[in-house]
This record gives C-alpha cells, structure tokens and sequence, in this order.
C-alpha cells in the first residue's frame, strides 16, 4: 500500500468515496421508482417520451440498471463497469433534460424524491454533468486502484446523499412572483 498522503493513497481513498456516493444514488433511485411505480412510470411516457405501453416496462429496467450499477460500484473489482454504467444512466438522464429544456416544457422528470413538475435548468443539467463526471472518474481510478468502501466512506456517502437531497429540494422551490403565490 502506498505511503498515506501519497497521490495513489489519495486516489484510492476518493475513488472508494466516490463510488460510495454514487453507488447510494443509484440504489435510492431504484427504491424511489419502485416505491413510487406510477409517478415512475409517468416520467418515463411524459419525460422520455415513451409510449404508456412501454413505460412501465422501461421504468422497471431503469430501476433495474440502477441497482446493479449500484452492486458493480460496491464491489471492488467491479468498480470500473459499475462506474461506466452509472456514467450511461446518468449520460441518458442529462439528454432528457436537455431536450426538455430545449423544448421548455414542464416536467416531473422524477429527477428528485418529492414531485415536481417545473422547467428544468441549468441547475439540473449540471448536476446530471457532475455526477456523468464522478461515475466516469470513479471508473477510471478504479482501474488502477480499486479499494473497499471503509465505514466511515459510507457514512461520509449517507451525508453526501442528504446534502444531494437538501440541494435538490432548495434548487426546486419556485420564486415568489409579485403577490402570486404557487
């Protein structure tokens, strides 16, 4: 093992993080569409554009996909597909959004874990470019140096999923217009 504070050791100790974090997402999504398959399966005809006959087929392979991901970026020496497959997941996510902001419509894009339909942003769009981002870094460092998730790198992954969910809901309130109230 490299000595600690080496840039290996470092890379290590972030991409075990990284996939913690990520891994947490990935299995609160699948258990957030499973929990609540119809709001699921109406983002994926309204959202994605599918027909209501092939939505609730797609939602429950999206959740499925979710999971393993979540499985892969668990498992050291999976890491690397599991992180190229959230890289995919969250790639898809970032082209819907896209193309609803393109089109300007309103949408529960199921993106966060309290309904909402609203136009989406910049806000979204980034954060889909972050996580796209994280999966592919964590696949890449995990190629080289693939490390178990410690305990306190899951506990750190629980906190950065509620800071995740905080600043999702914060980014979902609309402004108050002049004296309108939504």
């Amino acid at each position: 093992m490299p000595p600690a504070g080496s840039a290996p050791e470092v890379l290590r100790l972030l991409s075990a993080q990284t996939a913690a974090f990520l891994a947490l997402l990935l299995a609160a999504s699948a258990a957030h569409k499973l929990a609540r398959f119809e709001r699921a399966r109406l983002a994926a005809h309204e959202f994605a554009g599918l027909p209501l006959g092939a939505a609730a087929p797609a939602a429950a392979a999206i959740a499925l996909l979710e999971t393993l991901a979540a499985a892969l970026l668990i498992a050291p020496a999976q890491r690397a597909t599991g992180g190229w497959l959230a890289a995919a997941i969250f790639g898809g996510y970032l082209a819907l959004i896209a193309r609803a902001i393109v089109e300007q419509r309103e949408v529960d894009c199921g993106c966060s874990f309290g309904a909402a339909r609203r136009l989406l942003g910049p806000f979204e769009a980034l954060r889909n470019c972050v996580l796209v981002v994280l999966a592919m870094l964590a696949a890449l460092a995990s190629a080289a140096v693939a490390a178990p998730i410690s305990l306190s790198q899951a506990l750190a992954a629980v906190a950065l999923l509620a800071l995740y969910a905080a600043l999702d809901q914060v980014m979902g309130i609309r402004p108050m217009r002049k004296g309108a109230v939504s």
